[in-house]
């Protein structure tokens, strides 16, 4: 899930950004063409945004407690203790939870988007 965590973070801060109507950004090298125009950051930022929803969505879709878990250690950044700790179990019933979590997100994901999350697990 460190991919997930890296990727939903990018997708995040993206997302975030403030839409440029005007000003050209001089980050590119010379003579590579339109690489940081405003058309492309804006539609970069939309594309974050739709990811982001799609993750959400795809969060929605798992129980309580299995969104709990992903949203507070993927997204929130908590520690696995702070996350048992909070939702109350002891280190073994929440590490079998997590597990389980991070699958049906895994599988989840796997039917709708295409990806191979599940080619990652522990």
């Amino acid at each position: 899930m460190q991919q997930f965590d890296t990727e939903y973070s990018k997708y995040q801060r993206l997302a975030n950004i403030p839409v440029i109507s005007s000003v050209r950004l001089s980050l590119a090298p010379k003579g590579t063409a339109s690489a940081n125009s405003v058309e492309d950051m804006n539609v970069n930022r939309a594309n974050a945004k739709q990811v982001l929803e799609f993750v959400d969505a795809i969060l929605d879709t798992l129980g309580d407690r299995y969104k709990t878990i992903i949203k507070a250690l993927y997204i929130q950044g908590l520690q696995n203790w702070q996350v048992y700790e909070r939702l109350g179990y002891g280190r073994s019933r929440y590490g079998v939870l997590k597990n389980e979590a991070c699958a049906l997100f895994a599988q989840t994901m796997d039917m709708t988007a295409g990806t191979q999350l599940t080619a990652y697990k522990n």
